[in-house]
């Protein structure tokens, strides 16, 4: 479909529309409504439509839509009207012309349609052809659909060649001018013989290689429209959508762009749902690949369904796959100072834009973009409103962590099975990205997980860390971390449960849902919506495969109680973890790191003293292990703290002196208790 605006001047026989006014202004609209309808059925055949919406005396502004692969021209179009109003004389036109004819895009015509529908002068049927033409389906939420007009109407071999110099193409693009100016092609539109994926690193790159692209092919009239859309930000519910086909199916004889990169698709991570995605544009681009251009868009950093898509598509489309190229710095600042032509406010001289590229000697045409996205923010700021230049940018000091989770889970005591763990999960995420990249079958396997352990073995601080440590690798999107318990997951009433467990899977989406002292949702006293809970934990584990992981805690025992009860999540839980109870040793080493980041040198004597309590108090039950630890540290403090206190009411207190704990500070309460066992009976 083609859309055009235009203007028409005619001499008409007096009292007919485009004479003199007649008295009764009533009839002159009548009259125009009468063209307009006449106009709107269509001027040769249903093929060309065109719109009246606006008129005054011998002077009319237009839309036309054209249905079909015929190129309009001033002459063709008063070719059509003369043989039109030759067949309804009753408009007595004697004489037409036309004027500044011009390609619009469907957003444009919308909107022009749209207003003239508003008006009372003109007759048509709004809705049915708003249908017709397909502009309702400008409108959507499972993708982003822009339009423009490649600026280009000609362009010779020479310059197409020149301009893919000047933005830094690839050779590839010069090669393929070459076959597209070729002399033994056919210069008529028969068709689409070929299609392209563009490589480049932004999307503002890869627009301005395909207008490129796109006038060269207009120019050799493998095309008939100069209109581009382009598709951007597919969404995972992006599959049949009828008006993504609507927009394929109404650029025939034009060109749509395909921005792969997706809304939600992380690098090296393709997400369970756009597999639909890919089977539905890849069916759909098949059904309209003979007359619509499909030019398919892959950014570099974030490759999206790219490598899927163009696999399913390269038995059944013929792809030429073209590249951003890089250029000199002579030739960067050349297509830089073009660009910044275009911002009427960026005034920098040759020499702020050197300093600004820094000392690279080759430059992309996504890196131009880059740098001149940063000038015109500058400029705006320091030179169209010198208000502002003393004004820093706010420095936001983030709480999140996830940089530093690795190390962190590093540092920790102990815990080998752990830490060799999440050594093979991350390997297996490279390995699997390697083979997306290389149009393998993905291999990716659920990582939920059980820990087994007694409390203070580091289960819920592992659980934390691993969340960022496999977000900051990509392997989990956002790193969320969403502790619960029976109590967030088991209602009192019936059917509040189901909703409580999908609520709380959908809070961990893109992270981890640890789900402490899991073995208690099979007892107590709604044990009947426990098992709720539980059916409804193993249905949204499958679910979200994909983008949630669930990490199961609890005491080694109650918990193999748990698993042995249902098969069913056994069967879905990949690792089983056991963290066992530390060593007096490890214990120390605990001890040593938790002062440390504190701020507190340890030194032997206090080592080797709690070294000791920690030996005793390993072999008691349930101590509490690495929150044993925290007590005994915390309670020292206080206890050094009364001790400086008393020994410094008369003196300076120096830094020495806070940093350094006695023996005597460890005589506490959480040691105490350990002391001596407890005997029942009586005593005699």
């Amino acid at each position: 479909m083609l859309f055009y605006k235009f203007q028409m001047s005619c001499h008409c026989a007096r009292s007919s529309i485009g004479g003199e006014l007649p008295e009764d202004r009533r009839t002159w609209r009548m009259q125009l409504g009468d063209l307009s309808a006449a106009l709107s059925e269509g001027i040769d055949g249903e093929k060309v439509k065109v719109f009246l919406h606006r008129a005054r005396q011998n002077y009319y502004q237009m839309l036309v839509s054209v249905d079909g692969f015929k190129e309009l021209t001033p002459a063709s179009l008063t070719s059509l009207f003369e043989k039109f109003f030759a067949d309804h004389d009753e408009f007595k036109i004697k004489s037409i012309r036309v004027e500044d004819l011009e390609e619009i895009t469907a957003n444009k015509f919308a909107k022009i349609f749209d207003r003239a529908n508003r008006s009372d002068n003109f007759n048509f049927d709004y809705y049915q052809v708003n249908q017709d033409l397909g502009l309702d389906s400008l409108e959507n939420r499972t993708f982003k659909l822009s339009e423009t007009i490649c600026p280009e109407k000609r362009l010779t071999f020479e310059k197409a060649t020149s301009k893919a110099e000047k933005l830094l193409a690839d050779e590839t693009f010069k090669e393929e001018f070459k076959r597209i100016y070729a002399k033994e092609n056919a210069h008529h539109f028969y068709g689409q013989p070929v299609h392209y994926k563009i490589i480049a690193g932004n999307s503002n790159a890869a627009l301005s290689l395909s207008n490129l692209l796109v006038a060269a092919l207009y120019t050799n009239k493998r095309l008939v429209s100069r209109r581009i859309n382009l598709i951007s930000n597919v969404s995972e519910n992006c599959y049949d959508e009828v008006d993504f086909e609507k927009i394929l199916e109404n650029a025939a004889g034009g060109t749509v762009i395909i921005e792969l990169s997706g809304e939600r698709v992380n690098t090296g991570q393709f997400a369970h749902a756009y597999e639909e995605v890919v089977n539905f544009i890849a069916e759909t681009v098949k059904r309209f690949q003979r007359n619509t251009l499909c030019i398919f868009v892959e950014l570099a950093d974030k490759p999206g369904f790219a490598p899927q898509l163009t696999a399913r598509l390269q038995d059944d489309l013929h792809i030429i796959e073209l590249h951003e190229g890089a250029g000199n710095r002579d030739t960067a600042l050349s297509y830089l100072k073009k660009l910044m032509t275009d911002d009427a406010s960026a005034l920098y001289t040759d020499e702020e834009l050197l300093e600004a590229m820094g000392d690279k000697l080759t430059f992309s045409a996504s890196d131009i973009y880059t740098i001149r996205e940063k000038l015109f923010n500058n400029s705006l700021k320091n030179k169209t409103y010198p208000a502002y230049r003393e004004i820093d940018r706010l420095s936001i000091t983030s709480e999140d962590k996830s940089n530093d989770a690795y190390t962190d889970f590093q540092d920790m005591i102990g815990l080998v099975e752990q830490k060799a763990l999440i050594e093979q999960i991350i390997a297996a995420h490279r390995v699997q990205k390697m083979r997306l990249d290389m149009n393998l079958d993905k291999q990716k396997a659920a990582l939920h997980m059980c820990f087994t352990g007694t409390p203070g073995t580091a289960k819920t601080t592992v659980a934390r860390l691993i969340a960022q440590i496999l977000a900051r690798d990509g392997v989990l999107k956002t790193g969320r971390f969403v502790e619960c318990g029976r109590a967030d997951l088991v209602a009192k009433y019936v059917g509040w449960t189901a909703k409580a467990v999908r609520a709380k899977f959908r809070e961990a989406r893109g992270g981890v849902l640890f789900i402490d002292e899991a073995y208690s949702l099979s007892d107590g006293e709604h044990a009947t919506f426990g098992e709720e809970a539980i059916n409804t934990i193993v249905q949204e584990m499958e679910n979200h495969r994909d983008n949630v992981i669930v990490i199961f805690a609890g005491y080694p025992d109650k918990m193999k109680y748990f698993l042995d009860h249902n098969e069913g999540l056994r069967s879905r839980i990949a690792f089983h973890i056991d963290f066992p109870d530390y060593t007096p040793d490890e214990l120390t080493e605990i001890f040593k790191l938790m002062a440390k980041k504190r701020g507190y040198e340890i030194s032997d004597e206090v080592a080797e003293h709690c070294r000791k309590i920690f030996k005793r108090v390993a072999k008691k039950k349930n101590f509490g292990n690495g929150r044993f630890v925290r007590n005994l540290l915390e309670q020292a403090w206080l206890k050094q703290a009364q001790r400086i206190i008393k020994e410094k009411e008369d003196g300076t207190v120096t830094k020495e002196d806070l940093i350094s704990f006695k023996v005597e500070d460890f005589d506490v309460n959480v040691d105490k208790k350990y002391k001596h066992e407890r005997k029942l009976g009586f005593v005699l």
